[in-house]
């Protein structure tokens, strides 16, 4: 049996659970956040989805019980239709420290590239910084982004991850994408939570929503309230047939 979670903006989570429902898969719908993770954690259910609960409330809970996780959401790349991972999309899960936040990074990289070799995926990772190589000396904040992206990938180039296919090409997530890079990294939590809303909730790219990328490997979907009940349903399939 599978969760989601239900509150606000019931009417799509209905929606979903009555099609899963169709199909053979069982549902069950979980008003309290609590209850939810708790009954992941202690296998009742065999995966959740977050739904239209409250990222605020349901967050913290989480973090409580399974320490620090950065969201990371499943996408549908319209150059070749395959599945790419965009990470951090929480907003406030990476650092201001310069220092904790290449480590954090370094993270997202290493959870990421282990999930896509569990599906049997290559990784590719394309690293987002906020201007183009070109665009040093317009700002220090710019020139900040780009310096920590190519430190990240020289680091990333002579460690153990060395055969990771990995670039940096600043803020070109559009060559990421055609280049068929399955993982791109934004330059923090904020930035990746507009591409997200950009790509998903404005341009209505195909999404499965947001892994947890840390050592647990718990079998968890956050979903966006504003969601349409395709995606609570692509979120229950992807817990079924993905991971």
């Amino acid at each position: 049996m599978y969760a989601i979670g239900i509150s606000k903006n019931r009417d799509e989570v209905l929606i979903a659970a009555e099609n899963l429902k169709k199909e053979g898969i069982k549902v069950e719908l979980v008003e309290d956040p609590e209850i939810l993770i708790d009954g992941l954690l202690n296998k009742r259910y065999e995966g959740a989805v977050r739904g239209s609960l409250s990222s605020s409330k349901l967050i913290p809970i989480l973090r409580k019980k399974i320490g620090k996780f950065y969201r990371a959401s499943i996408l549908k790349n319209p150059f070749n239709n395959e599945i790419f991972i965009l990470a951090p999309v929480g907003i406030d899960e990476i650092s201001e420290s310069p220092e904790i936040r290449f480590n954090e990074k370094l993270q997202i990289i290493k959870y990421s590239s282990e999930f896509l070799k569990s599906m049997e995926m290559i990784p590719k990772v394309g690293i987002l910084s906020a201007g183009r190589l070109s665009d040093v000396g317009r700002s220090k904040k710019i020139d900040d982004s780009i310096m920590d992206a190519e430190k990240l990938l020289k680091y990333v180039k002579s460690s153990k991850y060395k055969d990771l296919e990995i670039e940096h090409k600043g803020i070109l997530v559009e060559e990421y994408l055609k280049e068929g890079c399955n993982i791109i990294l934004a330059d923090d939590g904020i930035s990746g939570n507009l591409l997200f809303r950009s790509f998903a909730l404005v341009c209505d790219m195909e999404g499965f929503g947001a892994i947890i990328l840390n050592s647990e490997n718990i079998k968890y979907i956050d979903t966006s309230r504003s969601g349409s009940w395709k995606r609570y349903y692509n979120a229950v399939k992807f817990l079924k047939e993905g991971f």
